[in-house]
């Protein structure tokens, strides 16, 4: 049984008589896919993370910790973790960069409050509750940039010069 059909047998045991369509609804760097389930009075996020290749429970870990600090997360209403599968409630498809392309003047508001749920966050850490962000993981991170933005979703290669200079800031980051 492929990933999909998992994924679809776990949503009727959620909505056992609700009639549902799904459709993707964004892609991430890594192995997860997402997808928006349209209820009829409501739409609803899907997260297939499989095991094999992710772990939710850092995803759920850091929700709980962000959405304690006042950040706007989504809340997860079903999981099967054995599974990799999470039900999540919809923040909506529109992102700051559609925010900015519709109403340039929202810029401030919109960093404003960015800024503040950045510093909401970094208020409520605590020491020993999420891994260091150090050198290995920052590393990790940078990678994903070439490899999957640019790579996988551009469909392109970086030349040897820009691989260089992006290599070098990485470096000096």
């Amino acid at each position: 049984m492929d990933r999909l059909e998992l994924l679809e047998n776990w949503l009727k045991t959620q909505f056992p008589s609700v009639t549902y369509s799904l459709a993707p609804a964004s892609a991430d760097a890594s192995f997860r896919r997402y997808f928006r389930v349209s209820l009829p009075d409501r739409t609803l996020i899907v997260m297939d993370a499989p095991p094999e290749h992710e772990d939710c429970r850092p995803f759920v870990h850091v929700a709980e910790l962000f959405r304690d600090a006042g950040a706007r997360v989504p809340h997860i209403l079903a999981q099967d973790l054995q599974q990799g599968f999470l039900l999540l409630t919809d923040l909506g498809g529109t992102t700051y960069l559609d925010a900015l392309n519709r109403d340039e003047t929202a810029a401030d508001t919109l960093y404003a409050a960015a800024a503040r749920a950045l510093i909401n966050i970094q208020l409520a850490s605590r020491p020993g509750v999420l891994p260091d962000y150090d050198e290995a993981l920052l590393l990790r991170e940078m990678r994903l940039f070439p490899d999957w933005y640019v790579s996988k979703h551009l469909q392109m290669e970086l030349a040897s010069t820009q691989a260089e200079a992006l290599m070098a800031l990485v470096a000096f980051l």
